[in-house]
């Protein structure tokens, strides 16, 4: 007896195998019993497993290897870049948001908030502990619902311990910056996570300008500007990665204390922090197969013109973590 053949959920057409052929649409049902969904769960989180130990070994010590991978059409055994950047980024940061501000709180517990007076316009003097406080509950917007919680003016400028001055912005953004930056002083943790807040943001927008500077670098090789997009992926990965772990070898370094087994932590943490460059310039050397020539002009004038964008992004995120604070 003649059986019939299955046919897609979505558009009804005759199957020749897992996937429609048609609309692509996969032929699974996900309603099924709680055993099956757990079992397709860890399923899936294995074969992730599986694909993030292949990916992590040739980013980290092949350079080129995996973007030219993909480009040929070898994707399944990897992590695809974008995800690859994203578990990256996201990790990277959470670490780092982790770590950084305890060292940061600990260098400037120096600063005693409650010493430093500061004047208003009544005469009267506030502290800048006080003066922090009130600001947090301006951003919170609980200023105005209790009686003297507004944001007192103060005198000038000049009457503040410490001062930030910025030559773009009017004389009353740059009194509010004075103002936060004086509360970032006594307590730098607000405008630190409001940094590591901000910053994938940054590095997410500086992908798409760095592939496209690769693009105009390398614009006669005929490449599309995705697979210079896929190259940055790989690229800002395998810097976040090592950035983390040079930071954890340089925590690791100072906490032990006999300098015979401190002393290689510090080797490796500084052969780390050459990888990083050698890296970079084997991979443009290995993925566009150019000239050592030409190749180390355009990573030269790649890395400038990187470098310079990417302090810029980066003095443009403390001032908005002062400003957004």
């Amino acid at each position: 007896m003649e059986t019939l053949p299955q046919r897609c959920d979505n558009c009804g057409t005759a199957l020749e195998g897992a996937f429609c052929h048609e609309c692509g649409q996969e032929k699974k049902s996900y309603i099924r019993n709680l055993t099956g969904v757990l079992s397709e769960f860890f399923g899936e989180f294995s074969n992730w497993d599986s694909r993030l130990w292949r990916t992590l070994w040739p980013l980290w010590f092949r350079p080129g290897f995996l973007t030219r991978r993909y480009v040929q059409g070898h994707r399944v055994p990897y992590v695809p870049p974008l995800r690859l950047y994203i578990f990256t980024s996201v990790l990277t940061f959470l670490i780092l948001a982790q770590l950084v501000p305890h060292q940061a709180i600990g260098e400037s517990s120096h600063t005693d908030p409650d010493s430093i007076l500061i004047e208003i316009e009544d005469g009267s003097k506030l502290t800048l502990s006080e003066l922090m406080r009130k600001i947090e509950a301006e951003a919170r917007g609980d200023a105005t619902t209790e009686p003297g919680n507004e944001l007192p003016q103060l005198l000038g400028a000049e009457k503040l311990p410490y001062e930030l001055p910025l030559p773009f912005i009017s004389d009353a953004t740059q009194q509010r910056v004075d103002e936060r930056f004086n509360a970032l002083i006594a307590s730098p943790k607000l405008a630190i996570n409001k940094f590591f807040s901000l910053a994938p943001q940054m590095m997410f927008l500086l992908l798409p300008l760095f592939a496209l500077l690769l693009k105009l670098m390398y614009i006669r090789s005929n490449r599309f500007y995705m697979e210079h997009l896929i190259l940055a992926l790989h690229s800002h990965s395998f810097i976040l990665q090592m950035g983390v772990f040079v930071l954890l070898l340089g925590m690791l370094q100072s906490s032990i204390p006999w300098g015979w087994l401190a002393s290689p932590v510090g080797w490796l943490k500084t052969a780390l922090l050459w990888w990083i460059p050698l890296y970079l310039l084997l991979c443009q050397k290995f993925y566009y197969q150019q000239g050592w020539g030409k190749t180390l002009l355009k990573f030269w004038l790649t890395s400038s013109i990187y470098n310079l964008t990417f302090i810029s992004a980066f003095l443009t995120l403390i001032v908005l973590s002062v400003l957004w604070m």
